[in-house]
């Protein structure tokens, strides 16, 4: 099997000014415009839940080893009420539209935390934003309708084969629910570019079976179907919360509207991001925290996507000593990533062969994005 060979790497964006001010900088997620143009979408603030969190851009004239800062998508000023916006996802269309999708939280109560100490989500609402220039300038958020639960995105836009574009979710309980926690992965459909949502299909529930998915990123393959990996673990021991399973990994139809029984693989991480290589091979970035030595792993697959060359696999970011900020952190997921000090990982192919990974993590108490270069050598 090919390997893979770092690059090189480097920063995306870091606070400038630390003994001035306090500025951490999250989840970068990023689209190629040409050869040499790319951007990227990364979240703001004083921290990853703070009431000033907001979505802004970098652009890349370089090829991606500079990155300039272009500042916030949206202007808060013109809020009828104090939000913090998070979720950095971003897709570009067959004709270009760069469609980004974050959602918004109600920040009147600052004090109020994101997540219940039962896992439950505060109330928010899911937002797309478009661009028809290149991200130079964006439409204002449009509020998108969904019925169906308390979904989040979980995953960029993806335009399918027909030009529909699909939703994918993480569905939570209500901030008061009384829980547990149990997640579940959906996919809407939307038939006119975003403006309306339909067609309901469950992407991964593993009630039946004990256990929970959620963080799944699918990709549209060269055949149309989808693929997926899934951050998967034990649901059954309430008093320890999810348990961190394998990885799994689950496949759909050219719609999105029916998705087999996930599967485990023999990777062990968390949250993934995955790319089609040229000669159909998978690529995956992965979070490893459970690890003796944590940080972010790139690993191949061959064409199923069922079993990974994790002999070979290359590490991009060593998190050793750094899995933390504070000093104090919760025992049970999703309030235990409160003091997460790394996470979300994307990854992208560019027309070079070459891959472009990108993560958030901290690095001499400074949080922020990163990047690095990757080549497959046959």
């Amino acid at each position: 099997m090919p390997s893979l060979r770092l690059v090189d790497s480097g920063v995306l964006f870091v606070n400038p000014n630390p003994a001035y001010q306090h500025v951490a900088s999250f989840f970068p997620n990023m689209v190629q415009l040409s050869v040499d143009e790319l951007v990227c979408t990364y979240q703001r603030g004083d921290g990853m839940y703070a009431v000033n969190s907001n979505i802004a851009l970098l652009r890349s004239t370089d090829g991606g080893i500079t990155w300039q800062d272009e500042g916030f998508l949206h202007d808060t000023a013109d809020d009828d009420r104090p939000y913090s916006y998070h979720a950095t996802f971003i897709s570009r269309m067959a004709d270009g539209t760069l469609a980004v999708s974050p959602f918004r939280v109600d920040r009147s109560d600052p004090e109020q935390p994101l997540f219940s100490e039962s896992g439950g989500l505060i109330a928010n609402e899911q937002l797309l934003m478009i661009s028809e220039d290149g991200g130079r300038t964006w439409s204002e958020p449009q509020v998108m309708q969904l019925a169906d639960g308390n979904p989040t995105w979980a995953q960029s836009v993806i335009e399918l084969a027909d030009g529909n574009w699909l939703g994918v979710f993480d569905c939570w309980p209500g901030y008061d629910d009384p829980g547990p926690y149990k997640p579940l992965m959906i996919t809407l459909t939307s038939t006119d570019r975003g403006v309306s949502w339909q067609e309901r299909a469950v992407m991964a529930d593993g009630a039946d079976e004990g256990k929970g998915f959620w963080h799944g990123r699918p990709i549209r393959l060269a055949d149309d179907s989808l693929y997926s990996l899934l951050w998967a673990a034990d649901m059954t021991q309430s008093d320890k919360g999810p348990v961190d399973l394998p990885t799994h990994f689950v496949r759909g139809d050219v719609g999105g509207t029916t998705w087999d029984t996930p599967v485990p693989t023999s990777l062990p991480g968390q949250t993934t991001s995955i790319v089609q290589l040229a000669d159909g091979r998978l690529a995956a970035l992965y979070t490893w925290r459970q690890a003796e030595q944590p940080g972010f792993m790139l690993v191949l697959s061959d064409t199923s996507g069922e079993e990974w060359d994790v002999s070979n696999q290359v590490r991009l970011w060593d998190a050793t000593g750094q899995t933390h900020i504070g000093i104090n952190s919760a025992e049970k997921y999703p309030r235990s990533h409160d003091m997460i000090a790394f996470g979300a990982p994307s990854l992208m192919a560019l027309e070079s062969g070459e891959l472009l990974a990108a993560w958030w993590c901290t690095d001499k108490s400074i949080t922020h994005p990163r990047w690095a270069r990757v080549a497959v050598d046959d």
